[in-house]
């Protein structure tokens, strides 16, 4: 909730104003002569316009350009365009296009589709008091999917890292989703840009899962146990910092500072125990451990 100070104006003897914010007025399409329902309730005064949000349109086109359609739809759905035209000249282009829609807009659906276009809209609406449920969910999901992870790795259980490489789709829908919800209304964090990185930093974290999930799969390569145990440290890294975003205290994030060293030193140290097809996933442990450091900066901007 965005708490706004007005000054009153009194008119003549009877009348008092005060003015409606600019930015809501606009948002909500507010011109003058419109009427606004007022509610009194106790020593608050609630205005309503019964006009809604207005529909944030835009158009893109998607010729010869399939390899953009996942990334630039799903980037208009995280800036919170409520209706898409999208041209395309072939049946590839639809098909993605239309997976996109389908797997990963949550709340969107064609409405109408033409030769050589469609467009897509918001059908139902984003319930913002769920972003709270949506943001704890996304930590619940990488922390099992890092569990999961290790002790597949552990059984060299190529059928569960298949698996959990779909998993990642479910990551990217509730980051995308708590995405659009931040640009739509930003009431959650103290500060919508270090809320947003957070979110965009446990898609990154999600995708190095993925990774290594599917190089392995690939692969089917047998990870050394030193591997295994390096991989373990950084989901108890992982873990260490859902702990700070829920229940921050400054002891424990110059614990989890201090840790980031320790593992990144073992990483470092696989690199001259190691054989080359284990490389990768080195490089991946690297960029894991950088992306799951790096939410302490906005994660202390939200919590001090």
């Amino acid at each position: 909730m965005v708490q706004i100070k007005r000054s009153v104006i009194q008119i003549a003897n009877s009348t008092q104003l005060i003015s409606l914010p600019r930015k809501w007025s606009q948002k909500y399409g507010v011109k003058k002569g419109d009427e606004l329902e007022i509610e009194e309730n106790g020593g608050d005064l609630i205005i309503k316009t019964e006009r809604g949000t207005s529909v944030n349109k835009t158009e893109i086109d998607f010729k010869d350009k399939e390899p953009l359609i996942h990334r630039a739809l799903s980037s208009l759905y995280k800036a919170g365009y409520d209706e898409i035209k999208i041209t395309f000249e072939n049946h590839s282009e639809l098909d993605a296009i239309q997976a996109t829609i389908n797997q990963e807009l949550i709340g969107f659906e064609i409405i109408e589709e033409g030769k050589g276009y469609l467009i897509a809209k918001q059908v139902s609406n984003i319930d913002h008091s769920e972003f709270d449920s949506m943001l704890r969910r996304t930590f619940i999901f990488l922390v099992s999917t890092a569990d999961e992870s290790a002790e597949a790795l552990k059984t060299n259980n190529i059928n569960t890292l298949k698996n959990l490489t779909l998993r990642d789709m479910t990551i990217n829908k509730l980051t995308d989703y708590c995405r659009r919800s931040l640009n739509k209304k930003e009431s959650y964090f103290k500060f919508i840009g270090p809320g947003f990185t957070i979110i965009e930093l446990l898609e990154k974290i999600g995708d190095c899962y993925k990774d290594i999930c599917k190089y392995i799969a690939q692969n089917k390569i047998k990870l050394n146990k030193s591997v295994i145990e390096v991989l373990s440290e950084i989901n108890s890294f992982l873990k260490d910092a859902y702990k700070l975003f829920y229940d921050f205290n400054l002891n424990d994030m110059e614990k989890f500072l201090i840790k980031k060293e320790k593992i990144e030193d073992n990483v470092i140290n696989l690199c001259t125990n190691t054989n080359k097809r284990e490389l990768p996933i080195i490089l991946h442990l690297n960029t894991l451990v950088r992306n799951i450091f790096d939410l302490n900066g906005p994660l202390m901007i939200n919590a001090l």
